[in-house]
């Protein structure tokens, strides 16, 4: 059996490539390349996410999740730095971004959480440091 070390990469769908690359960038994330619409209109990026990747497909016949009955991807999650929650709402803020729900304390750190332009769930978390 095969040992997983880690995420590599997640491939999401996407109905306008522009306005989800919009989305990703005022979350301060680099987009490293984007591809021109092939013979059938299909678009495809790369996002960089610290270590992993966001590989983003568009097409004409793709349509958006239902945000409350989602099928594919549920949701992942970004950690981010952040000094704190109140700090990381105001940027969302600035960049016109508004969480649905949180901030929610978990062992792990504190999160919110959006809805990516086609309903995709994503969780914003700031990691607790360890003492």
């Amino acid at each position: 059996m095969p040992r997983v070390t880690g995420l590599d990469h997640v491939g999401l769908l996407a109905t306008d490539m522009d306005r989800t690359l919009a989305f990703y960038r005022a979350l301060g994330l680099e987009v490293l390349r984007v591809s021109a619409p092939d013979s059938d209109g299909v678009r495809s990026a790369v996002i960089k996410v610290g270590g992993q990747e966001l590989n983003v497909f568009s097409a004409p016949h793709n349509v958006a999740a239902d945000r409350d009955q989602p099928v594919g991807v549920h949701h992942f999650c970004l950690n981010v730095a952040a000094g704190t929650i109140e700090q990381l709402l105001a940027e969302l803020e600035r960049a016109g971004l508004n969480p649905f729900r949180g901030p929610v304390e978990r062992k792990s750190g504190t999160s919110l959480f959006l809805h990516d332009p086609d309903g995709i769930k994503v969780e914003l978390r700031i990691p607790k440091t360890p003492r």
